[in-house]
């Protein structure tokens, strides 16, 4: 299959297109969700994913099956290795193949040749440092311990490039080198604010990370990075933010990104700023309580190529937080990710590039 598709669909935009970037890039619903664990089936965010040969791999996750927090609801993980083998349909079928050694979510999630890599994360006991490479051989899938992280960590950021696994959480940037495992992590960096959920991708051999915030504490309030910054020879260099059609910058805390080829970088849904700042520092009464759309989580398809971002669509469909992606042959799946806060989605959808 031809993989410069997205490379073409970002040119085509900047040339002045004949038709417009929604109706480049096909968005469709898939049906099928795991259900093998009680509660799964409601739908979880802050999965782990990627895909090991033809099959898309999902694992753990959470959800608040039964009621909202704010209704005494509690939230659940889970720890089942589900696989999906997709085809021209627009039906998945996932089976469990394995199991997490225990529940978790909140983790990094980096798609290798011959696996996937689950990075850290959380559950209700505590913050996780462990790495596992999960394998799958096409009936069972299996987790092998690989160098943990150096303390536990979780609504990080990762990605991988020539073989060394990059990770940013909190104010840490830190790398492993697979072809050095012995050597185990290395801390790269440190930055002056912290970000949580951010993003991230590769981008001219760089590892380049977006957005996230920054927890109300008693000393001071909760505030948002609305830019981005990539590891320079000597220093961190600033990135900017994606932008709307009607020239508001795009707040990508809690959004989902991948490389859809080398040195593009995909992103899609996030919470919307103006709503979520206000809830981080002085939450109203019902604020869990509205319709979807009041929240207006970001809605846009943004590519990043070449140094700057480019919008190549704009759908609901993606307008979620704590969703996880997966590139697989041309196309992208959305997995999971709530839709307000406290209700996620069993809806699997499906990006791909129109001729």
């Amino acid at each position: 299959m031809n993989r410069q598709l997205w490379s073409a669909l970002v040119a085509s935009l900047c040339l002045g297109p004949s038709m417009s970037a929604q109706e480049r890039v096909l968005s469709e619903q898939m049906s099928g969700f795991p259900c093998d664990e009680p509660g799964i089936e409601k739908g979880v965010s802050a999965c782990y994913a990627g895909h090991i040969g033809n099959a898309l791999v999902m694992a753990g996750g959470c959800n608040f099956p039964d009621a909202l927090p704010s209704k005494g609801g509690t939230k659940r993980y889970y720890k089942g290795i589900y696989a999906a083998t997709p085809d021209s349909s627009r039906s998945l079928h996932w089976k469990l193949v394995g199991w997490l050694p225990e529940e978790a979510a909140y983790g990094v999630s980096v798609t290798l040749p011959d696996g996937m890599l689950c990075i850290g994360g959380n559950n209700q006991v505590h913050s996780l440092a462990s790495v596992l490479k999960i394998s799958f051989d096409g009936h069972k899938a299996t987790a092998t311990a690989l160098p943990p992280l150096p303390h536990g960590m979780d609504n990080f950021t990762g990605c991988m490039a020539d073989s060394v696994v990059y990770v940013m959480g909190g104010t840490e940037v830190l790398a492993l080198d697979l072809r050095r495992l012995d050597e185990g992590w290395r801390k790269l960096s440190s930055t002056t604010e912290v970000r949580v959920q951010p993003v991230s991708g590769i981008s001219g051999g760089r590892f380049c990370v977006w957005d996230g915030f920054s927890p109300k504490t008693s000393e001071s309030a909760a505030s948002l990075s609305l830019d981005g910054f990539t590891l320079g020879p000597d220093s961190l260099q600033t990135l900017p933010a994606p932008m709307s059609p009607d020239g508001e910058e795009i707040f990508l805390g809690g959004a989902a990104a991948i490389n859809v080829e080398p040195g593009i970088i995909l992103t899609v849904g996030g919470v919307n700023k103006d709503i979520f700042l206000p809830a981080l520092n002085a939450p109203q009464p019902g604020y869990m309580e509205h319709e979807k759309e009041w929240y207006r989580f970001n809605p846009y398809i943004s590519v990043w190529k070449d140094g700057r971002w480019h919008i190549v669509g704009r759908t609901q469909d993606t307008a979620r937080a704590g969703a996880s992606l997966v590139s697989y042959e041309n196309q992208v799946y959305v997995i999971g990710g709530e839709l307000k806060p406290g209700v996620r989605t069993p809806v699997v959808i499906r990006l791909s590039i129109q001729p």
